[in-house]
């Protein structure tokens, strides 16, 4: 009984070694698909920023370097969530009406609705925070980045999990964070 106990737990931790070593595999894959990808953007400007990907297609307008989007700022932008797939994969949520019209789609009016948050609360996925950092008002771009910084190992609606996402940006404003002299 002892002997068929160890080689089930022998069996158990071989399988979860696996499962562990081909999740690193499938992040590789989708970090070399990502580079890929970026590539083909040649007029984009690129930043890397903590494991994801910012391809800048249209610049904002900060007055200053200090007007940029920094952790515990505000953020009042557009977006179009992408599975990721050798680039835009499937639409898997909008709130532009002119995106949704592209698809053929309809936003009900709370769904077609600016959104905003404080970056660096968690209120985001860990990819959208990472990539909003350096953000301006005006700003158009896509973020890129593997699953360990989008929905992980869970799916979540229409997008599968350990998936790979892209979204487009379109940063309308950033409202900065206010610092009380009493901090």
């Amino acid at each position: 009984m002892r002997t068929y106990l160890v080689l089930l737990a022998g069996l158990l931790l071989a399988v979860a070694s696996c499962t562990k070593e081909d999740r690193k595999l499938m992040l590789i894959k989708q970090e070399e698909e990502i580079d890929q990808f970026v590539k083909t953007l040649s007029k984009a400007t690129i930043y890397y920023q903590k494991g994801v990907v910012r391809a800048v297609l249209e610049p904002g307008k900060p007055g200053t370097p200090a007007d940029t989007l920094a952790t515990g700022d505000t953020i009042y932008f557009y977006y179009a969530g992408h599975v990721f797939s050798r680039g835009k994969g499937e639409l898997f949520h909008t709130n532009s009406d002119s995106v949704a019209a592209v698809y053929n789609r309809t936003l009900s009016a709370d769904q077609a609705m600016i959104r905003s948050g404080v970056t660096g609360e968690g209120k985001f996925l860990k990819g959208l925070d990472y990539g909003f950092t350096g953000m301006s008002a005006g700003e158009h771009a896509y973020l890129i980045f593997n699953a360990d910084y989008g929905y992980g190992n869970t799916t979540v609606g229409q997008v599968p999990l350990m998936s790979p996402l892209l979204f487009e940006i379109w940063v309308e404003r950033i409202v900065k964070k206010q610092i009380s002299l009493q901090e």
